[in-house]
């Protein structure tokens, strides 16, 4: 298990956030350097897989539930699924991240999901730091 302070944690990294944007290409490009990167310090790679809400254009486990085709959980990465808007609430995200010792996460997101508001608003009350947000346009 890979201990360090700080973690990465993708929050829309599934096919269904990525796939068909018009920036597809480069989002997923800078976020996979950023993700190679982390890895090559030590931190902690952490993936969050949504759980389609009710009335979603997706499915659980269907082919836009998967991580986008850029990027894979490695052997000592966290990959948590999640229901609700905030990734900490319902899943053991916080669990797996004080268990490798995180404090300080560095979250790539995209801009005005409700899963990027309701997960900032927490990290703090869980007891994490927010150092980054990468949030493309």
């Amino acid at each position: 298990m890979t201990l360090s302070a700080h973690a990465l944690l993708l929050l829309n990294a599934q096919r269904h956030d990525l796939d068909d944007r018009p920036d597809e290409r480069s989002v997923a490009r800078d976020w996979a350097h950023h993700v190679a990167d982390a890895r090559a310090q030590g931190w902690v790679v952490a993936f969050v897989q949504w759980d389609a809400p009710h009335g979603a254009g997706w499915d659980t486990f269907s082919k836009d539930w998967t991580l986008h085709p850029d990027f894979r959980a490695e052997q000592g990465d966290v990959l948590v699924r999640a229901e609700l808007p905030d990734a900490f609430a319902g899943s053991e995200l916080a669990a797996q991240l004080h268990a490798r010792a995180v404090q300080r996460l560095h979250l790539l997101a995209l801009s005005g999901t409700p899963a990027l508001d309701a997960t900032l608003a927490s990290a703090g009350e869980q007891g994490f730091r927010i150092e980054s947000l990468e949030v493309p346009a």
